[in-house]
């Protein structure tokens, strides 16, 4: 990649000269040389000094998303690349929400060793506002979770792998948690816990009150540990938006996912994978093993 965009991109990131210079494993007075390279190429500033640090002027805030563009591109030129000499890789990195780290990627890592033994498995158990970034940026290789909007220019594939509906954990003790399903005017009053850490099983609970006319419940606690948030539920009479397809790895003794009457959200939930990052046959099959899985249960197991 052009080293003067290299620059732009990572003194943006770090909003220091020092820093960017520490970053790229260069001098600050050859740092600013490729700043000021690069502004005389598009005839304007790029960044406006502060007494600590920098930001970027409305020149540099209208170059960075092209820039950023032509640094995925070039990311995934050369992965492209790289697959062409070698099919094997040496690490697939993988991100997931808690759907599918908790419910279908332990048996799937198993039939992966299996077949590709030479390779490194790591995951990033994380929410769709972490895991994408990265992939985008190439630290991750696949993202399995929630369809959502993925900016243009990324070429960035998206597979839907199945529908999630999310009900509601209670504890096993609580009066409602035996029911088939619990209609929305039994919801009124009941204390939330919420995995994320991120509003978004938040908005989408607030979303479904309101969509019903009916008044928004109150938070009381927010994890980004599905543990924490699971342990809550099991001791005390908090609830917690959770996918139906996790009825299979909670401990019935202790926790009961339950249908609400209308649902609070239907989704389509995949897999998200760089189109170059396609060339390696490790990263579609693990997509394949995963909609395989997926494909055995219904939005009702």
């Amino acid at each position: 990649m052009d080293r003067n965009l290299l620059a732009f991109l990572t003194t943006a990131e770090t909003e220091n000269m020092t820093a960017a210079a520490d970053r790229l494993n260069i001098t600050q007075p050859t740092l600013t040389k490729r700043l000021q390279q690069l502004e005389q190429v598009y005839a304007c500033t790029l960044f406006e000094r502060l007494p600590r640090g920098v930001k970027l002027s409305q020149a540099g805030i209208q170059l960075l998303p092209h820039a950023k563009r032509i640094e995925h591109t070039y990311l995934q030129a050369q992965e492209g690349l790289a697959a062409l000499q070698s099919s094997h890789m040496e690490n697939i990195r993988i991100g997931a929400g808690p759907l599918f780290h908790l419910r279908y990627l332990a048996p799937a890592f198993d039939r992966l060793r299996r077949e590709f033994p030479n390779t490194l498995i790591t995951l990033s158990a994380d929410v769709n506002s972490i895991n994408l970034p990265k992939l985008q940026a190439g630290t991750l290789d696949i993202v399995f979770g929630f369809s959502e909007p993925v900016g243009g220019g990324h070429q960035i594939l998206y597979q839907a792998l199945t529908t999630v509906e999310v009900g509601l954990a209670l504890s096993t003790n609580h009066p409602l948690a035996q029911k088939p399903s619990i209609h929305i005017s039994e919801l009124k009053n009941m204390q939330w816990t919420v995995y994320t850490d991120t509003a978004d099983n938040e908005d989408l609970v607030r979303a479904y009150f309101v969509s019903l006319g009916l008044e928004t419940p109150k938070f009381a606690i927010q994890s980004t540990s599905v543990a924490l948030s699971l342990q809550m539920v099991a001791d005390s009479n908090f609830v917690m938006p959770l996918p139906i397809q996790l009825r299979q790895v909670v401990d019935p003794k202790k926790v009961q996912i339950v249908r609400t009457s209308p649902p609070i959200s239907q989704r389509s939930s995949g897999a998200y994978v760089r189109q170059s990052a396609l060339q390696y046959p490790i990263v579609s099959r693990l997509i394949e093993i995963v909609g395989e899985m997926a494909a055995k249960g219904s939005i009702g197991d």
